[in-house]
């Protein structure tokens, strides 16, 4: 159910800009096809059993599609990278716990500086955990935002649900140790980190299979 309350608001505004990009570029029919191809792509993964787990990289191959929407929203004021070792990619995640985070780093981060944003998805595992870092060059976490994060309330901002969304379905499928860490970085901008314990994924995923 956390899951998929994110889903209509994306397709809201994805189908607001297939509308104005339908008029704006009716000389250009390929980059409105473009979109559709994508939004079908997008809605594919996101109906498929939310307690099935996916591989990083079909994480990754998901995120590229929704960036490709969101590039003809926001006209290229941003860009997206990924760093990361490329043996990562076969490590099994939750679906859907990376667009909500870029979506809030898009919307309260790069659209909210009059330059370029920068957006950055790094990777990384210890051995033992599995540590996704999304990063981007806006203004940064309120100070307010940040005290009140980790309070108990069932009230929480509608600016900000989705990372609220995906912190709670970390906790409630890894623990109450576990979640989401933010932080401002040190010069600009904001950090969101994921720590998934790689032991329990794969135990999960071997019982899943049976």
């Amino acid at each position: 159910a956390l899951q998929l309350q994110i889903n209509p608001h994306f397709l809201f505004n994805t189908l607001q800009t297939l509308d104005f990009k339908a008029m704006e570029y009716t000389h250009k029919p390929t980059a409105v096809n473009q979109m559709i191809e994508a939004l079908s792509d997008i809605l594919k993964y996101s109906l498929q059993n939310p307690h099935s787990m996916v591989t990083l990289k079909d994480e990754i191959d998901y995120l590229k599609k929704y960036d490709s929407i969101q590039r003809y929203r926001y006209e290229d004021k941003y860009i997206l990278y990924y760093e990361y070792e490329k043996e990562l990619e076969s490590i099994p995640i939750m679906r859907l716990i990376l667009q909500p985070l870029i979506e809030n780093a898009v919307i309260h981060g790069t659209s909210k500086i009059s330059g370029k944003g920068i957006i950055a998805i790094l990777g990384s595992t210890d051995g033992v955990d599995l540590q996704i870092c999304v990063k981007d060059n806006g203004p940064g976490f309120s100070q307010e935002f940040m005290e009140n994060f980790f309070k108990d309330s069932q009230q929480k901002p509608s600016t900000a649900y989705g990372i609220y969304n995906i912190d709670k379905r970390l906790k409630l499928y890894y623990g109450e140790d576990h979640g989401l860490i933010i932080q401002n970085n040190e010069n600009n901008g904001a950090c969101v980190m994921i720590r998934l314990p790689l032991r329990l994924v794969e135990k999960t995923i071997e019982k899943a299979g049976n």
